[in-house]
Order: C-alpha cells, then sequence, then structure tokens
C-alpha cells in the first residue's frame, strides 16, 4: 500500500514571519540602491556640478590678472612682495597651478569651511602665515567629491613645482616630503602649525612653507594626506611668468 504523505501547511505565524523577513528584504534593497545612488551623486555628479563654475573662477582670475607678457620672467630668490590682500571669508583671492596634475588650475579661497571647499575651491586656512609669508601657508581641498581637488596628491614627489597665482606676482613652491597621519588625532595640528611638527605652536618660523592637506585614502576618510612645501622663488608679473608654466596650455589665452 502507498503512503499518503500529508504537506502540512504553514502557520499563521510562520506566513507572518515569512512576510516580515520579504518586507525587510525589500528594504535593504531599496536602501542599498539609495545609498548607490548617492554614493554616485556625491563621488560624481558633486564634481560635475562645480566643474563649470571652478572654470569661470579660474579664468576670470587669470585674465584680470593676466601678466604683461607671456615669455620666462624674472626669477627672484629674495622675500616676495608683503601680502598685502585683505580676503573675507570666502573670498576667491587666487588660483594654485599644478603642473603634475595635468596642468590642474585651483581657485584659491579664504577659509576652509564648505562653502568654500564644496564650490571645488582650494581653502586657506584662516590661522596660518599667507601665500608668500614666514611660517606655514596651508590650504586644504577634497579629495573626492566637488571638483576631486587634491584627487592625485600622492602623485606629488619631491621636487615638483606648485605655483601660487596671486595679483601682482607668482610664488613657486617645491614638494619637500609628505606623510599621512590618522584623521582623529588632536596632535594633528602640528602639520598646519608655524613651524612644520611644532604641535605646541611655540616656535618662532624663519623660512616660507606651503602644507596641503585632503582626505585619505581616496575613498575614505579615517586619514589625511600632507604635502609640505618650500618657497623657492617669485616672479613678478610685469616680468612674465615663472619657468613652471611657460609650458602651461591656455597660459597665451587669458592675455
Amino acid at each position: 500500500m502507498g503512503e499518503h504523505i500529508r504537506r502540512r501547511r504553514p502557520s499563521r505565524l510562520s506566513r507572518i514571519i515569512s512576510g516580515i523577513i520579504g518586507v525587510i528584504g525589500e528594504l535593504l534593497i531599496t536602501a542599498a540602491f539609495v545609498i548607490g545612488l548617492f554614493a554616485v551623486w556625491q563621488v560624481y555628479w558633486t564634481s560635475y556640478e562645480v566643474a563649470a563654475p571652478v572654470k569661470h573662477a579660474v579664468t576670470t582670475f587669470t585674465r584680470e590678472h593676466t601678466p604683461e607678457k607671456i615669455k620666462l620672467g624674472e626669477v627672484r630668490t629674495d622675500a616676495p612682495p608683503s601680502f598685502a590682500q585683505s580676503p573675507a571669508l570666502h573670498d576667491l583671492y587666487g588660483v594654485v597651478h599644478v603642473p603634475k596634475w595635468d596642468w590642474a588650475k585651483i581657485p584659491l579661497s579664504e577659509g576652509i569651511d564648505l562653502e568654500v571647499l564644496n564650490a571645488g575651491h582650494a581653502g586657506h586656512y584662516p590661522q596660518t602665515a599667507q601665500a608668500g609669508e614666514i611660517g606655514n601657508f596651508s590650504i586644504a581641498g577634497h579629495r573626492r567629491s566637488y571638483g576631486d581637488v587634491f584627487l592625485r596628491i600622492d602623485q606629488l614627489a619631491q621636487g615638483d613645482p606648485v605655483v601660487v597665482d596671486l595679483p601682482g606676482y607668482y610664488l613657486v613652491y617645491t614638494v619637500e616630503s609628505s606623510e599621512i597621519v590618522p584623521a582623529d588625532d588632536p596632535e594633528n595640528i602640528r602639520v598646519i602649525a608655524p613651524v612644520i611638527g611644532d604641535a605646541s605652536y611655540s616656535q618662532v618660523p624663519t623660512e616660507r612653507w606651503m602644507t596641503m592637506t585632503t582626505c585619505h585614502p581616496e575613498y575614505g576618510i579615517s586619514e589625511r594626506y600632507i604635502v609640505h612645501l618650500k618657497f623657492t622663488s617669485w616672479t613678478p608679473k610685469d616680468t612674465g611668468v615663472p619657468a613652471e608654466l611657460l609650458d602651461e596650455p591656455g597660459l597665451s589665452d587669458a592675455s
């Protein structure tokens, strides 16, 4: 005789649990989709949004403060002019040129809050020396999103130039060293100290330095990537441009 196997119908409780699990699964899938969209927006779309305003800011500044002639200018190693500007918070007052990054040109503004950084600008730490001054002229920029300002910071090597373009002159800094520090270490203030490394801020600076800071790793914020540069020369704009910018594409278009 054959045996009849009876299948038990799921209990009401098990049906409810299965339904809840199904709903939770759908919610998790939806959440993952939303998070994915946010990541795409954060990393890629924000850079697309600021691309045109950044280009406009750079073009406007360079046209208003173009050198008299596009030729090799005077290379001076004495003290540069005293910083004569008084930029208010969020004011654009210069352009940072990085030849190593395919001739990147980055607007330079006062302050490091989101109004500056999310505009795709490099921002000056207000408590640090200004460009060309004795001390440690320090700037920050996003690594990923909002222009990817310092995306390729890890490509900078010792000897690479970075040029700060100001209304009347150019300042040339040269990479000396780099370091990676934990984001949550309070001792990290030493990287933008007047004397680099002096977390007590007690030492009196005697040299002109520049520091660039950004998040690390590329898609994270757990650390900070730091590059230290030393002032090497300056060029008055009424004499031309520094050698480091002579081959910059589009330089003559600014005049």
